[in-house]
């Protein structure tokens, strides 16, 4: 059977919201740009180049085959490596606004919880597709994924990096529900998870006052923290269609990390509650397009592997679009593709990158004996929602 042809809704969705943001990069961070640094370009002219290199890891890894991905013990030795990665900041890391997220490398800012998202996908994907025979049985079959799990999201929270680790337990949690693991099974491994996230949000004064300030802002908007009372401004500002681009006033030194976390809120400014829509409904089509190649994926490690991706993708959009308007508290992460950055770029171009490569395969069809196996899943209507087209 001949390969399908790659799929251009995903790469077209992607590409323009990639342009978008390096428009809106230029625009959010122009007057910082010329302030500290004598150049309205400079952070614009990096993106270019995250962009390129981004898009040069994209074309490689969609020639790539995905199964590639699970030979060699490459998936074991991808975590391990992330693990020592994350192990290591405390003592070489970087410490930015009471975080210590990121290796200085120099020229760049290298974020290990990056690798260690794609590094979790790729090994639960791995785990869970060659697990098929023993996925109910929590001894021999969850068990060793509970260790990598627990050890990968303490890491990240300790840094501490609360968002990312609740995003890591939504996406591996669907992932093992779309499994034939027991529902009882899963619970006993995602909440031992929670005790750690309590100790952080209750000892971390960072996190607490994220938290506390996001609670009392409901209570009177006029007491919100400065930051996201300014998000708040630019969002209102713009209106339906917003003032043009370049037109935003938010970004002289009013709205801090405008051209990163915050880049949302200068788009809303700049192009209203149309152009936020615009995002958003890209991101759903992304959303919709993953779903789509993970029931058409010719194996379960595919399949797997389409899911995580593309929740790890829309799951963090749509949680920095709620941050920018107030709906959750602040939580650091920023808008894939659009915001500002180097190291996500590159680990989001590898990502869209696999799921096109994903694309490119023949088609399951309805004997598959990989997607018999589901039958007797415990979990029917999410499956019948994946396996139906």
């Amino acid at each position: 059977m001949g390969k399908n042809k790659v799929d251009y809704y995903l790469a077209g969705s992607v590409t323009v919201l990639f342009l978008i943001g390096l428009i809106m990069v230029f625009s959010a961070s122009s007057i910082m740009a010329n302030s500290n640094f004598g150049s309205l370009t400079y952070f614009f002219r990096k993106q270019i180049l995250w962009g390129f290199l981004a898009l040069v890891v994209m074309i490689i890894f969609s020639k790539i085959n995905y199964r590639k991905l699970k030979k060699n013990k490459f998936p074991l030795i991808l975590i391990v490596v992330a693990i020592l990665m994350l192990a290591g900041l405390p003592i070489f890391g970087t410490t930015v606004k009471g975080a210590t997220r990121w290796y200085h490398l120099g020229f760049f800012n290298f974020q290990p919880s990056e690798l260690a998202k794609l590094a979790l996908i790729i090994y639960f994907a791995f785990f869970l597709s060659t697990r098929q025979d023993r996925i109910r049985d929590f001894k021999t079959g969850l068990a060793p994924l509970l260790a990598i799990l627990l050890i990968t999201l303490i890491l990240i929270l300790i840094q501490p990096d609360l968002s990312t680790t609740l995003m890591m337990v939504l996406i591996t949690g669907a992932m093992l529900l779309l499994s034939r693991a027991r529902l009882r099974h899963i619970m006993g491994m995602l909440l031992p998870v929670f005790p750690f996230i309590i100790y952080v949000m209750t000892t971390n004064n960072y996190q607490t006052k994220r938290i506390s300030d996001w609670l009392a802002a409901w209570d009177n908007p006029l007491k919100a923290a400065y930051q996201i009372k300014q998000s708040l401004i630019g969002l209102g500002r713009g209106g339906w269609f917003g003032h043009g681009l370049g037109d935003s006033k938010q970004k002289f030194f009013f709205l801090p990390d405008s051209h990163t976390d915050f880049i949302f809120s200068i788009i809303g400014e700049e192009f209203g509650y149309i152009g936020t829509t615009i995002i958003l409904f890209l991101f759903l089509v992304v959303f919709f397009r993953g779903l789509r190649l993970a029931s058409k994926a010719p194996d379960l490690f595919g399949r797997y592997l389409a899911i995580g991706i593309t929740l790890n993708i829309v799951l963090f959009a749509f949680i920095n679009a709620a941050v920018v308007s107030m709906l959750l508290p602040a939580t650091g992460l920023p808008m894939p593709f659009i915001s500002y950055g180097g190291s996500n770029l590159l680990f989001l171009g590898m990502s869209v990158g696999i799921l096109l490569n994903i694309s490119r395969q023949p088609s399951v069809t309805g004997s598959n004996e990989h997607w018999m196996q589901f039958r007797d899943n415990p979990n029917p209507m999410l499956n019948r929602v994946l396996i139906n087209d």
